[in-house]
């Protein structure tokens, strides 16, 4: 069914599915690493010379949320495949920490766990990099991502958690600036805030693209733009990537643009939506 897509459709949508995986992956780390640990999980130390976490993954930590503080929030956001296997796969917290959830998906423990995940890592790798995919890749990369996500809905489902509030959201989010924001999971009144560093001048044009998390499916849920003073953007309604070309009229030190999902059911898990994000830049005057 993939062969009627273009490589770089393969390439995205395989991307796109990959990252999904690793935020839900992130979700579980998270939760069970702060329940056992604390929030500062990654300073415990087992001994005077020795931390909880090994040297290399706090060094790539420490590095990341150093390097790039506006795209990564928490330790665990700066977690790739490689690193998230480190922990959902080690000894030493797979029984007592992560067994109850990846047995949904890999009921013969912590070694399956790892084989599977582990053939998503030269998948991952050129999908990084810009380098060719096979079509057996592109399988894998959906086929595995979607069995680990499903696993873990069911787990959260039967914990209660997931009973009311599974719904679709935006992961990601780019900006025509390169810039980069992950969006690990919702603030308390379902709308999360982005400040763009760099300021725009009348005249320019900006984009922003979002991804939704791959496992819902498109048809399932609409995409709505709005910009400042709540204007809808209806040419832009369920795309996943808006275009503003900015005049006079948009000069303001904190013009906003902003992205609803709102799923096609009854019911919002905040009223009238079902995630947002909402993006605040500066425009600048033209010049005299």
């Amino acid at each position: 069914m993939y062969h009627e897509y273009t490589q770089d459709e393969l390439r995205s949508y395989c991307k796109c599915n990959i990252e999904s995986l690793e935020v839900w992956a992130r979700r579980l780390i998270h939760e069970q690493m702060v329940t056992e640990y604390g929030l500062n999980y990654t300073d415990v130390k087992i001994s005077e010379d020795e931390y909880l976490i090994k040297k290399d993954i706090r060094n790539h930590i420490n590095t990341m949320l150093a390097k790039e503080p506006d795209r990564f929030k928490r330790p665990v956001d700066t977690l790739f495949i490689d690193h998230i296997i480190y922990f959902l796969c080690n000894p030493k917290w797979y029984q007592r920490l992560f067994k109850p959830a990846l047995d949904y998906i890999y009921p013969q423990g912590k070694d399956e766990a790892r084989e599977f995940l582990g053939r998503l890592i030269p998948i991952r790798n050129p999908l990084s990099h810009s380098n060719p995919i096979t079509m057996h890749d592109v399988e894998r990369a959906i086929c595995y991502s979607h069995d680990f996500i499903e696993g873990l809905k069911m787990y959260y489902k039967d914990k209660g958690e997931e009973q009311m509030w599974n719904v679709p959201r935006i992961i990601k989010i780019k900006d025509s600036f390169g810039n980069v924001f992950e969006n690990p999971s919702d603030s308390r009144y379902g709308g999360t805030n982005f400040f763009i560093k760099q300021p725009i001048n009348v005249g320019d044009t900006y984009s922003v693209e979002i991804e939704v998390d791959p496992s819902f499916n498109e048809n399932d849920y609409r995409i709505k733009w709005q910009r400042s003073l709540f204007t809808n953007n209806k040419e832009f309604e369920n795309k996943k990537k808006y275009t503003h070309t900015f005049t006079v009229k948009d000069v303001s030190k904190s013009f906003s643009i902003n992205c609803q999902i709102v799923q096609n059911k009854d019911w919002h898990k905040y009223s009238h939506h079902d995630g947002e994000i909402s993006l605040s830049l500066t425009v600048l005057p033209p010049r005299d």
